[in-house]
């Protein structure tokens, strides 16, 4: 049976023909190559012997062709260049050595659960202090907001090649509404912190932007879960 590796991802297919869609990243067939058995086998070996590795291969896969290097999960782009390009391109390539975009992705996604949950609880008991918790920790993610869209444009353009595929898409607008609606809920609660309580005027409106920031994370988490663990 044939081995196909897709080019964006580095996930690997068997079958006659590669599949119409990449099931982790949602790139096009035209986006698979065909490799050898023996390396799609070296490339299995190395992924369960050292899953966080990274696994470069040609674009024109031929044996033994294979070669690890400390880095981010499963790409080929994190490779060096042949020509750095100075600074600025040392330090986007270490943030990707360094795994930056899965490090300061765990600040919002650990956050807004509690995040929400808080603010229920204030609603339903109408507790003020946890009211101005959830709103602290909700100004947390807001500030990290603008370091994790950067670190994950870059891991974007940098590991999948700027691929516009439906799932990179679906993981951007995300981040978009997570930090839109992180910064809505942080001024709403600074100009009224009563919102929360029993009876007050819009106070289903406000715990429903909650519930979207938190699904809007939710998404985007198991999205870049998909792309690190390809399955």
């Amino acid at each position: 049976m044939k081995k196909w590796r897709c080019t964006v991802c580095n996930y690997i297919h068997a079958g006659e023909s590669p599949p119409e869609i990449c099931p982790v990243c949602g790139a096009d067939k035209s986006k698979f190559v065909e490799i050898s058995l023996e390396e799609a086998m070296q490339y299995e070996k190395i992924k369960q012997a050292k899953p966080n590795a990274t696994h470069t291969v040609d674009a024109k896969p031929q044996p033994g062709r294979f070669e690890q290097t400390t880095g981010s999960s499963d790409t080929a782009s994190t490779s060096q260049p042949k020509n750095p390009s100075g600074l600025k391109d040392f330090i986007e390539r270490q943030l990707i050595v360094h795994h930056a975009h899965p490090v300061t992705v765990h600040v919002p996604n650990g956050v807004l659960p509690i995040v929400v949950l808080f603010m229920f609880i204030a609603a339903i008991f109408g507790s003020t202090s946890l009211g101005w918790a959830a709103f602290y920790f909700t100004l947390v993610v807001v500030i990290s907001m603008p370091v994790v869209m950067y670190t994950g444009y870059n891991e974007w353009v940098r590991k999948y090649k700027g691929a516009r595929t439906s799932m990179f898409m679906i993981k951007i607008a995300a981040a978009f509404v997570v930090a839109i609606t992180s910064l809505l809920v942080v001024l709403w609660f600074f100009i009224n912190p009563d919102v929360i309580f029993a009876g007050a005027a819009r106070r289903g409106s406000f715990l429903i932007l909650n519930l979207i920031m938190l699904v809007a994370a939710g998404i985007a988490g198991y999205i870049g879960g998909k792309l690190v663990f390809k399955d």
